[in-house]
């Protein structure tokens, strides 16, 4: 197993080792993603992007991506995916479009679950996602 914690413009290493964990975690099959916020930076400069859910979603996706590519994967590996958000109304409602053009006709197995905060007070999503290597 190997963890890694890929230079995207996503957080700074000594966030990763100030919250003891990865962004990566992979096996010869299966790979995993910590959750992904709408976030960028280290402990001194961490800072929110998007100043809605729709440009929060936008940035985690990105985010998504640029790890799937790191791993040598596409979207359509993905085999699971969690959203945790402040609000399901609004993710109801909003994101169903953006996911649906993003995963260009795949459907990997989701759940979607309502949260009372994330780790900064004006976010309003965060997703994990399990994917396999073929």
């Amino acid at each position: 197993m190997t963890f890694s914690n890929p230079d995207i413009g996503y957080f700074e290493q000594d966030l990763f080792d100030a919250f003891s964990f990865s962004q990566i975690a992979e096996t010869e099959h299966m790979v995993f993603f910590s959750g992904v916020a709408p976030l960028k930076g280290g402990l001194a400069d961490l800072q929110l992007i998007g100043s809605n859910s729709s440009e929060q979603l936008s940035f985690v996706l990105d985010i998504i991506e640029k790890c799937l590519k790191h791993s040598n994967l596409e979207k359509k590996n993905i085999i699971a995916w969690t959203f945790y958000t402040t609000d399901i109304q609004e993710f109801a409602a909003k994101a169903s479009p953006v996911l649906n053009q993003w995963l260009e006709g795949h459907k990997p197995t989701s759940t979607t679950v309502e949260v009372s905060g994330l780790i900064h007070p004006e976010q309003t999503i965060e997703i994990t996602v399990t994917a396999l290597r073929t």
